[in-house]
């Protein structure tokens, strides 16, 4: 799925980075327009960082 296409995406959806890093979407999408990609708002939901938001090109993430 290509998550940068997409203009919005549901809260509470929770992915895993190619970092490791457990997060989960907030529902909050930003675009892009240098590049025409959207990218989607997530929390850090474990460990170091938890509850910490950011950002994310989830193209790159692994859906839980």
């Amino acid at each position: 799925m290509a998550y940068s296409e997409m203009e919005s995406i549901d809260s509470g959806l929770k992915f895993k980075t190619i970092s490791g890093i457990m997060v989960e979407t907030t529902g909050v999408t930003i675009q892009v327009e240098s590049t025409d990609i959207y990218v989607h708002e997530v929390t850090i939901t474990e460990g170091i960082g938890e509850g910490n938001q950011y950002l994310h090109n989830l193209d790159s993430a692994e859906l839980l």
